[in-house]
Protein backbone atom coordinates (compact mmCIF):
# COMPACT_ATOMS: atom_id res chain seq x y z
CA UNK A 1 0.00 0.00 0.00
CA UNK A 2 1.53 3.56 -0.48
CA UNK A 3 2.96 5.35 2.09
CA UNK A 4 0.91 8.29 1.78
CA UNK A 5 -2.35 6.12 2.24
CA UNK A 6 -1.19 4.97 5.13
CA UNK A 7 -0.08 7.81 6.70
CA UNK A 8 -3.51 8.82 5.98
CA UNK A 9 -5.42 5.91 7.62
CA UNK A 10 -2.99 6.47 10.89
CA UNK A 11 -4.82 10.48 10.92
CA UNK A 12 -7.92 8.90 10.94
CA UNK A 13 -7.47 5.94 13.17
CA UNK A 14 -5.37 9.07 15.73
CA UNK A 15 -9.01 10.56 15.34
CA UNK A 16 -11.18 7.60 16.25
CA UNK A 17 -9.01 6.79 19.08
CA UNK A 18 -9.08 10.44 20.82
CA UNK A 19 -12.61 10.78 19.52
CA UNK A 20 -14.45 7.91 21.01
CA UNK A 21 -12.19 5.21 22.89
CA UNK A 22 -10.30 7.62 24.80
CA UNK A 23 -13.18 9.94 25.56
CA UNK A 24 -15.09 8.80 28.38
CA UNK A 25 -18.54 9.39 29.09
CA UNK A 26 -17.41 12.21 32.16
CA UNK A 27 -15.54 13.73 29.37
CA UNK A 28 -18.34 14.39 27.29
CA UNK A 29 -21.12 15.13 29.84
CA UNK A 30 -18.99 18.03 31.55
CA UNK A 31 -17.51 19.49 28.43
CA UNK A 32 -21.68 19.65 27.49
CA UNK A 33 -22.33 21.13 31.22
CA UNK A 34 -19.61 23.51 31.17
CA UNK A 35 -18.61 24.62 27.54
CA UNK A 36 -15.03 26.05 27.30
CA UNK A 37 -15.02 26.58 30.98
CA UNK A 38 -15.04 22.43 31.14
CA UNK A 39 -11.40 21.49 31.98
CA UNK A 40 -12.37 17.98 30.49
CA UNK A 41 -12.39 20.07 26.72
CA UNK A 42 -8.77 20.53 26.97
CA UNK A 43 -7.66 17.33 28.20
CA UNK A 44 -9.55 16.08 25.15
CA UNK A 45 -8.24 18.33 22.80
CA UNK A 46 -4.86 17.38 24.21
CA UNK A 47 -5.36 13.55 23.63
CA UNK A 48 -6.60 14.46 20.48
CA UNK A 49 -2.88 15.96 19.84
CA UNK A 50 -1.22 13.39 20.95
CA UNK A 51 -3.31 10.70 19.68
CA UNK A 52 -1.82 12.38 15.96
CA UNK A 53 1.87 12.79 17.19
CA UNK A 54 2.07 9.44 18.21
CA UNK A 55 0.58 7.69 15.04
CA UNK A 56 2.23 10.23 12.51
CA UNK A 57 5.31 11.15 14.11
CA UNK A 58 7.18 14.60 15.54
CA UNK A 59 7.91 15.36 11.33
CA UNK A 60 4.58 16.33 11.10
CA UNK A 61 4.69 19.03 13.76
CA UNK A 62 3.08 21.33 11.95
CA UNK A 63 0.41 18.69 10.97
CA UNK A 64 -0.57 18.11 14.32
CA UNK A 65 -0.78 21.21 15.76
CA UNK A 66 -3.43 21.66 12.90
CA UNK A 67 -5.35 19.10 13.69
CA UNK A 68 -5.14 20.20 17.45
CA UNK A 69 -6.37 23.72 17.07
CA UNK A 70 -8.84 22.45 14.15
CA UNK A 71 -10.60 20.31 16.57
CA UNK A 72 -10.89 22.29 19.40
CA UNK A 73 -12.90 25.30 17.08
CA UNK A 74 -15.10 22.57 15.78
CA UNK A 75 -15.97 21.03 19.58
CA UNK A 76 -16.74 24.43 20.67
CA UNK A 77 -19.00 25.79 17.63
CA UNK A 78 -20.52 22.37 18.25
CA UNK A 79 -21.21 23.09 21.67
CA UNK A 80 -23.14 26.14 21.13
CA UNK A 81 -25.18 24.33 18.41
CA UNK A 82 -28.52 22.39 18.89
CA UNK A 83 -27.17 18.68 20.56
CA UNK A 84 -28.56 16.25 17.85
CA UNK A 85 -27.45 13.41 15.07
CA UNK A 86 -26.83 16.69 12.23
CA UNK A 87 -24.91 18.43 14.06
CA UNK A 88 -22.79 15.54 15.51
CA UNK A 89 -22.44 14.23 11.77
CA UNK A 90 -21.73 18.05 10.49
CA UNK A 91 -18.85 18.21 12.57
CA UNK A 92 -17.43 14.49 12.57
CA UNK A 93 -17.39 15.35 8.72
CA UNK A 94 -15.57 18.81 9.40
CA UNK A 95 -12.82 17.08 11.57
CA UNK A 96 -12.29 14.51 8.54
CA UNK A 97 -12.28 17.32 5.87
CA UNK A 98 -9.47 19.15 8.18
CA UNK A 99 -7.74 15.45 8.31
CA UNK A 100 -8.22 14.93 4.40
CA UNK A 101 -7.05 18.74 3.71
CA UNK A 102 -3.86 17.87 5.66
CA UNK A 103 -3.35 14.99 3.99
CA UNK A 104 -3.37 16.54 -0.05
CA UNK A 105 -1.07 19.33 0.83
CA UNK A 106 1.66 17.06 2.46
CA UNK A 107 1.05 14.60 -0.44
CA UNK A 108 0.88 16.35 -3.59
CA UNK A 109 0.51 13.69 -6.05
CA UNK A 110 -3.17 13.13 -4.47
CA UNK A 111 -4.12 16.48 -5.09
CA UNK A 112 -6.82 16.72 -7.84
CA UNK A 113 -6.28 19.26 -10.72
CA UNK A 114 -9.06 22.06 -11.84
CA UNK A 115 -9.25 20.34 -14.61
CA UNK A 116 -9.99 16.87 -13.16
CA UNK A 117 -12.53 18.58 -10.82
CA UNK A 118 -14.20 20.30 -13.66
CA UNK A 119 -14.72 17.10 -15.47
CA UNK A 120 -15.85 15.39 -12.63
CA UNK A 121 -19.02 18.12 -11.91
CA UNK A 122 -19.65 18.21 -15.26
CA UNK A 123 -19.65 14.56 -16.28
CA UNK A 124 -23.04 13.11 -16.88
CA UNK A 125 -22.32 9.87 -14.76
CA UNK A 126 -21.98 12.45 -11.43
CA UNK A 127 -25.33 14.48 -12.05
CA UNK A 128 -27.01 10.67 -13.15
CA UNK A 129 -25.76 9.07 -9.63
CA UNK A 130 -27.06 12.58 -7.91
CA UNK A 131 -30.01 12.33 -9.09
CA UNK A 132 -31.05 8.88 -8.41
CA UNK A 133 -29.49 9.54 -4.82
CA UNK A 134 -31.96 12.24 -3.98
CA UNK A 135 -34.94 10.92 -5.55
CA UNK A 136 -34.38 7.78 -3.15
CA UNK A 137 -35.01 10.09 -0.34
CA UNK A 138 -37.44 12.94 -0.11
CA UNK A 139 -39.24 12.83 -2.81
CA UNK A 140 -39.89 8.96 -2.87
CA UNK A 141 -40.54 9.19 0.74
CA UNK A 142 -43.72 11.83 -0.38
CA UNK A 143 -44.63 9.93 -3.02
CA UNK A 144 -45.12 6.38 -0.80
CA UNK A 145 -46.49 8.73 1.90
CA UNK A 146 -49.59 9.95 -0.47
CA UNK A 147 -49.43 6.18 -2.17
CA UNK A 148 -50.71 4.53 1.33
CA UNK A 149 -52.79 8.12 2.63
CA UNK A 150 -55.68 6.30 3.21
CA UNK A 151 -54.60 3.81 5.37
CA UNK A 152 -52.58 5.12 7.09
CA UNK A 153 -51.56 4.40 11.07
CA UNK A 154 -50.78 6.42 14.04
CA UNK A 155 -46.32 6.21 13.99
CA UNK A 156 -44.05 5.15 16.57
CA UNK A 157 -41.09 6.78 16.85
CA UNK A 158 -41.24 10.35 14.95
CA UNK A 159 -39.98 10.28 11.24
CA UNK A 160 -38.37 6.50 12.11
CA UNK A 161 -40.16 5.02 9.35
CA UNK A 162 -39.06 7.79 6.65
CA UNK A 163 -35.78 7.17 7.37
CA UNK A 164 -35.55 3.28 7.69
CA UNK A 165 -37.09 3.69 3.87
CA UNK A 166 -34.90 6.44 2.78
CA UNK A 167 -31.33 3.61 3.70
CA UNK A 168 -33.58 0.71 2.72
CA UNK A 169 -34.22 2.08 -0.98
CA UNK A 170 -30.28 3.25 -1.42
CA UNK A 171 -28.70 -0.17 -0.24
CA UNK A 172 -31.26 -1.62 -2.65
CA UNK A 173 -30.76 0.13 -5.26
CA UNK A 174 -26.58 0.04 -4.75
CA UNK A 175 -27.24 -3.82 -4.86
CA UNK A 176 -29.34 -3.55 -7.76
CA UNK A 177 -26.84 -1.70 -10.22
CA UNK A 178 -24.25 -3.93 -8.55
CA UNK A 179 -26.01 -7.15 -9.54
CA UNK A 180 -26.30 -8.32 -6.06
CA UNK A 181 -29.77 -9.52 -5.91
CA UNK A 182 -28.99 -12.15 -3.13
CA UNK A 183 -28.32 -9.69 -0.47
CA UNK A 184 -31.79 -7.77 -1.16
CA UNK A 185 -33.33 -11.07 0.07
CA UNK A 186 -31.79 -10.90 2.98
CA UNK A 187 -32.39 -7.83 3.91
CA UNK A 188 -35.94 -7.72 2.84
CA UNK A 189 -36.31 -10.68 5.11
CA UNK A 190 -34.51 -9.58 7.93
CA UNK A 191 -36.53 -6.49 7.96
CA UNK A 192 -39.72 -8.18 7.73
CA UNK A 193 -38.33 -10.84 11.03
CA UNK A 194 -38.11 -7.01 13.06
CA UNK A 195 -40.69 -5.20 12.45
CA UNK A 196 -43.37 -7.36 11.72
CA UNK A 197 -43.11 -10.07 13.73
CA UNK A 198 -43.30 -7.82 16.88
CA UNK A 199 -46.46 -6.30 15.70
CA UNK A 200 -50.14 -8.05 16.10
CA UNK A 201 -52.72 -5.12 14.31
CA UNK A 202 -53.27 -6.71 11.36
CA UNK A 203 -54.45 -3.01 9.72
CA UNK A 204 -51.17 -1.72 10.53
CA UNK A 205 -48.95 -4.85 9.16
CA UNK A 206 -50.44 -4.49 5.91
CA UNK A 207 -49.96 -0.72 5.67
CA UNK A 208 -46.33 -1.53 6.61
CA UNK A 209 -46.42 -4.26 3.85
CA UNK A 210 -47.46 -1.90 0.99
CA UNK A 211 -45.39 0.88 1.74
CA UNK A 212 -42.38 -1.51 2.09
CA UNK A 213 -43.32 -2.90 -1.04
CA UNK A 214 -43.86 0.67 -3.19
CA UNK A 215 -40.32 1.52 -1.56
CA UNK A 216 -38.72 -1.68 -2.79
CA UNK A 217 -40.45 -1.67 -6.64
CA UNK A 218 -38.81 2.45 -6.46
CA UNK A 219 -35.35 1.44 -5.74
CA UNK A 220 -35.31 -1.98 -8.30
CA UNK A 221 -36.72 0.64 -11.27
CA UNK A 222 -34.08 3.31 -9.79
CA UNK A 223 -31.28 0.54 -9.70
CA UNK A 224 -32.49 -0.89 -12.74
CA UNK A 225 -32.50 2.74 -14.87
CA UNK A 226 -28.82 3.48 -13.67
CA UNK A 227 -27.40 0.06 -14.79
CA UNK A 228 -29.20 1.13 -18.60
CA UNK A 229 -28.53 4.70 -18.46
CA UNK A 230 -25.06 4.71 -17.12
Amino acid sequence: MDESIIWLIKLILAHLISDFALQPKKWVTGIEQHKIRSKYLYWHTLVTGLAALLLIGFNYWAVVLIITISHYVITVLKLYTKNNFVTFTIGQLLHLAVIIACWLVIFEQHRPGTGAIAAFYSGSRFWTFAAAAFFLTLPSSVIIGQATRQWAVPAGLKNAGKYIGIIERILICLLVYQGHYEAIGLLITGKSILRYNSSNEEVKTEYLLVGTLLSIFIAFAVGLALKVVV
